[in-house]
């Protein structure tokens, strides 16, 4: 049995559409074998085959089997490369009773990107980071990336309090999640809880922005696709008590954003590595 995730963005376009444009970066060796958990649709577990030789191999998993079969779908018609690499992607729930389906010590590498913010509780986290753990080598490394916090700018009185996406988008987002603040900055703390030395511990912190007209209108019109009728996420947000009229000023205040000079976007990104 499995601790229900806190999950509530569903696998439509508009949804997988932002996570596609996720990218990679690392110091994978080339004959590592890596291990994206939480890889969604699989753009960045096919771009950690550029860092690998035929040795090694990339693996994703992700609890929902209908994103998996669009991201073996994409590789199997070509429209992401795996540059002949061994890439393979497996159905897996992270909390389960018996972990992930590997052997203890399988991984050089394991990887998530912004996986935390869908476990709510400090228990759930403290499993699958340990699970994570558990997968890695001796002298592997656990990097994870989270979100820690999410900015909209200008913000009132440069635009009308009701238009506010710090209020619309951001903390509106964290309701349906069960939490108040999003779980980039606990990371550290999490990996010592788990068993990772102090001294083997790499904190650092990146950021994603969206600072010019044309990268406003992609994050905007992503956004709001995921507010339409029918959506998921538009789901979650009214079963935590959002409103329909909230999420039709979200839609108006996107717009408003989109059009205003001088308006951007940034979310700080904890980026923390960690060896075993």
């Amino acid at each position: 049995m499995s601790c229900k995730t806190n999950y509530t963005q569903g696998y439509s376009q508009a949804t997988q559409a932002t996570h596609a444009s996720r990218t990679v970066d690392s110091d994978a060796s080339p004959t590592d074998h890596i291990l994206d958990v939480g890889c969604g649709p699989g753009t960045i577990t096919v771009g950690f085959a550029g860092l690998i030789s035929s040795q090694g191999s990339v693996t994703g998993v992700d609890i929902s089997e209908t994103v998996l079969e669009k991201a073996k779908q994409a590789v199997a018609s070509g429209s992401i490369v795996t540059e002949g690499k061994k890439v393979t992607f497996l159905q897996a729930d992270l909390l389960s009773h018996h972990g992930l389906p590997f052997k203890d010590a399988t991984f050089d590498v394991v990887f998530s990107s912004q996986l935390f913010p869908h476990l709510s509780t400090y228990d759930m986290r403290i499993q699958a980071l340990a699970e994570m753990r558990r997968d890695l080598k001796p002298g592997g490394i656990l990097a994870t990336r989270d979100a820690a916090h999410l900015h909209f700018y200008p913000q009132p009185p440069a635009v009308p309090a009701r238009y506010d996406l710090n209020q619309l988008w951001a903390c509106n987002m964290l309701r349906p999640l069960g939490t108040r603040h999003l779980p980039g900055g606990d990371m550290p703390c999490l990996f010592l809880q788990v068993g990772f030395n102090v001294d083997k511990v790499r904190i650092g912190a990146g950021t994603t922005a969206y600072t010019h007209e044309k990268a406003r209108k992609w994050f905007a019109e992503a956004s709001k696709g995921r507010l339409e009728q029918g959506e998921t996420f538009r789901q979650s947000w009214l079963e935590v008590g959002i409103t329909d009229q909230e999420i039709e000023d979200t839609k108006v205040a996107l717009d408003i954003w989109v059009a205003l000079d001088g308006a951007w976007y940034v979310a700080v990104q904890a980026q923390i590595l960690g060896w075993k």
